[in-house]
């Protein structure tokens, strides 16, 4: 013979603990999403473990940032999808010594540190008078913090 033990039984419903835990799940579930709709929230590649992507090299650049935004301003239609130069236009890596290309040799020396933000931006009083080839000046479409994501990317090409 078996003697069965009566099991008690909830009969008010949800816990209340579970019911905490609910609310403040969708609390920091709408924090994030509220968060993350204007898309300026920095890449997590490089910060979180299991993060898709490579890691953010030296220097601050940050690849992920940077290709999107060079792929934002078109940069790859006259460079190259690898940005090692198409045609006339110039190749994007090696630029860590200075401009690689003879219109820019004077640029490079009078502004050594920032002579690409220089360049892509292309407004500043020190680059009037170069001939651009055809380079668009950059300043308004993309922010100086862009700018200068995608120089530290460019540094980084080798």
């Amino acid at each position: 013979m078996t003697v069965r033990t009566r099991i008690g039984t909830r009969s008010t419903g949800v816990p209340a603990w579970a019911a905490w835990m609910t609310v403040f799940l969708f609390l920091v579930g709408g924090v994030y999403l509220a968060s993350n709709l204007s898309g300026t929230n920095p890449s997590l590649v490089g910060i979180v473990p299991g993060a898709s992507g490579s890691a953010a090299p030296s220097g601050g650049a940050n690849p992920g940032v940077a290709l999107a935004i060079i792929k934002k301003a078109g940069c790859q239609a006259c460079h190259g999808q690898d940005l090692t130069g198409s045609g006339a236009f110039p190749n994007l890596h090696g630029l860590q010594n200075g401009p690689t290309v003879a219109n820019l040799q004077q640029l490079g020396k009078a502004h050594p540190s920032n002579w690409i933000e220089l360049w892509i931006g292309g407004t500043d009083p020190a680059v009037k008078g170069i001939d651009r080839k055809s380079m668009p000046a950059f300043d308004g479409q993309l922010s100086k913090q862009e700018i200068a994501t995608v120089v530290a990317y460019l540094k980084t090409l080798k």
